[in-house]
């Protein structure tokens, strides 16, 4: 077990967001790669804005994304003391003075130089800054003297955090050296921007890391997707676990350009996590989520009498109750699914006319099935031929049939299953329209044909 201590001191004003999970990740991989301390603390020292509903929202996100804490969780509030007596000790220096009811650090002029593990030596003058405000009139500390007392109280041997703070760095180390403290190593991680060359904010999407659990993203997709947002593997791997980041990551391969979060490189990073998964476990995982979605995105799906959530209501559907689906057909369905999501929250959107009646949006394509009387006779004698057949479980008999259909009018089978799908599902694309003609059953796929030719 090393010395090394590090943390991760988010604000309980808001959510916790893509960056501060990104700067947790960060130190949390450089804890347990050098077998250090990762430790937490809550900066809650904004009265008005500091809320225990958003505390609780930034534990439960680091536990869901599993990045656990080491030692116990330290919150500012509870240490005013501390910030007032070091104030004065200041004071008693005569490195600060009253001002107003505030006390000001008297900024020494000196030049200073900030030892960073990513952006190696950063100059400054301190002649460019102003006395510092470190305590305000109310008694609370400001942000500047609460950390540097903390990360010193704390043992904290290396701080990793954005960019954004570089700047306040020099100023810290100023208030170490006044008081006689050691300064910790400091490794300034690169911001993150969206794809329009802007920090990353609400107007890019998604930002909040329950907003990414609620739309049925993995903790470790995320986890993985945010690792290579300024870190460089150095190899051409791209999807890892959590203890292969902890192994392979490195300070000295953080990027200094501000890294470009990109949603779709996220979402194919989950889905390859979604298909790594034993097949239990994705079962059990997709089936607790929507069991368990407490932000229905609008149906409501039943297994064997137990809602998995609601995936469709009769007021949002239009339609008609959908049948309650056993169990054997909801497995039947996220197998069938498995390869086509990036998300748990994409089946509602992937399976829809599993669901409900299939949407015919695309007019034209339906008017040109319908406006071709070859391919309306293919679909006619299709629909006998099934309705001969008995259940739909035989995949490869569907098949069969389906295709001595198309061979016997001299066509190739393409000339039948594309339209055959469009009638089903509304679209162009699908699973295997066989396996999905057994999952939807002989009585809907027979409905859906005849209602379309009608």
């Amino acid at each position: 077990m090393s010395d090394i201590r590090v943390r991760f001191a988010p604000s309980p004003t808001g959510y916790l967001h893509i960056g501060g999970v990104r700067t947790a990740l960060f130190n949390y991989l450089y804890a347990r790669q050098q077998g250090g301390k990762f430790l937490l603390r809550i900066e809650d020292t904004d009265r008005q804005r500091s809320t225990p509903e958003f505390e609780r929202e930034i534990l439960d996100s680091l536990k869901w994304l599993g990045l656990d804490w080491d030692e116990e969780l330290v919150h500012q509030s509870k240490r005013l003391d501390r910030y007032r007596e070091i104030a004065q000790e200041l004071i008693a220096k005569g490195a600060a003075y009253e001002s107003e009811g505030a006390i000001k650090f008297k900024m020494p002029q000196t030049a200073v130089k900030v030892y960073d593990i990513v952006r190696d030596e950063v100059a400054y003058d301190s002649k460019e800054f102003d006395d510092l405000v470190i305590m305000k009139s109310d008694g609370f500390p400001v942000f500047h003297l609460a950390v540097v007392v903390d990360d010193h109280d704390m043992g904290i041997t290396h701080v990793i955090r954005g960019e954004d703070h570089l700047t306040n760095t020099p100023r810290h180390i100023l208030l170490q050296q006044a008081l006689g403290w050691k300064s910790p190593k400091y490794a300034h991680l690169p911001l993150i921007f969206g794809s329009d060359g802007t920090p990353l904010s609400k107007r890019h999407g998604a930002v909040a890391v329950t907003e990414y659990r609620n739309k049925g993203f993995l903790p470790q997709g995320l986890v993985n997707y945010l690792a290579l947002l300024g870190w460089n593997p150095g190899t051409p791997q791209e999807i890892f676990t959590l203890p292969e980041l902890v192994k392979q990551f490195s300070l000295k391969r953080v990027i200094k350009s501000n890294a470009q979060f990109n949603p779709e490189k996220l979402l194919w990073v989950n889905g390859q996590h979604i298909r790594a998964l034993p097949g239990e476990v994705y079962e059990d995982q997709i089936t607790a989520f929507w069991k368990e979605k407490p932000h229905s995105p609008s149906k409501e799906l039943k297994i064997n009498g137990t809602s998995p959530g609601n995936l469709s209501s009769e007021k949002d559907r239009g339609q008609g109750k959908i049948p309650e689906m056993s169990e054997e057909k909801w497995r039947k369905l996220i197998a069938l699914y498995r390869p086509r999501i990036q998300t748990y929250g994409d089946l509602k959107d992937q399976a829809a006319y599993c669901f409900a009646e299939p949407e015919y949006k695309d007019a034209q394509l339906m008017n040109e099935i319908k406006g071709n009387k070859s391919v309306t006779g293919l679909l006619k004698q299709l629909y006998g031929v099934l309705e001969e057949l008995g259940d739909f479980e035989e995949v490869e008999l569907l098949d069969q049939k389906t295709k001595q259909v198309a061979e016997e009018a001299g066509l190739k089978p393409k000339d039948i299953i594309h339209p055959l799908r469009f009638v089903l599902t509304g679209g162009t694309a699908s699973p295997g329209i066989f396996e999905l003609m057994s999952l939807l059953g002989k009585d809907t796929c027979l409905k859906r044909l005849s209602a379309f030719l009608s």
